[in-house]
């Protein structure tokens, strides 16, 4: 598998940080995923891209996982690091003719926002509403990249006097237009529980694209 340099390891959190690596010389579309490992561990793991396509560098918003070999070694890497990328892959990605014509809905659960902040710095001119899910304040990954009024999280783990909220209390809230596209990423029972709601609230099964962390 190729190898590429690491630029940037930005750190956002104790265990989530932004990678940014050399980009491979290959058409890359938002939306789609990488399998990045380390030149000495034989073992890859997938990742949405967090960059804009157009960027001549790609960035992924990884979480370290408690026992997780690759996201560990990651989160320690230095600017001259080698690590192995392949790809890009996945379908995961935006109809360019809709972009302009449609209003979009992005559905995410932790670091599944991911492929929706490559979408957005991707298409500046998209129409498009956030509803980011979150345990904590901390978690809300880069939050002022989003217009304010475009960007809502539910917090399910509050520091201060509020009540807790997630994704699907916003959602039962919220009125929906019949022509928005839904794009959800994320925990696979947030996901049953956002289309179900979905549906009831009559957005057709067409109208509605996954992207599932296990």
């Amino acid at each position: 598998m190729p190898t590429f340099k690491v630029l940037q390891n930005r750190k956002l959190s104790d265990n989530t940080f932004v990678l940014r690596t050399e980009r491979p010389k290959l058409e890359i579309i938002a939306g789609q995923c990488f399998s990045i490992g380390t030149t000495d561990l034989g073992i890859n793991r997938e990742y949405s891209m967090y960059s804009a396509a157009s960027d001549d560098f790609v960035d992924f918003l990884i979480r370290r996982v408690e026992g997780g070999s690759v996201s560990s070694r990651l989160y320690g890497m230095k600017p001259g690091d080698l690590v192995e990328i392949g790809g890009p892959y996945g379908q995961f990605c935006l109809d360019k003719n809709r972009v302009t014509e449609n209003k979009f809905l992005f559905i995410a659960s932790g670091t599944g926002i991911a492929p929706f902040h490559s979408f957005i710095a991707s298409y500046p001119e998209i129409d498009y509403e956030i509803i980011h899910g979150v345990r904590y304040e901390s978690e809300k990954y880069d939050h002022d990249h989003y217009s304010s009024d475009r960007y809502k999280s539910a917090i399910s783990r509050p520091f201060d006097a509020r009540s807790p909220e997630r994704v699907t209390d916003l959602l039962k809230k919220r009125i929906f237009n019949s022509d928005e596209i839904v794009y959800l990423c994320g925990n696979r029972s947030m996901i049953i529980d956002c289309v179900q709601i979905l549906r009831e609230r009559g957005i057709h099964g067409d109208s509605i694209f996954m992207e599932t962390f296990f």
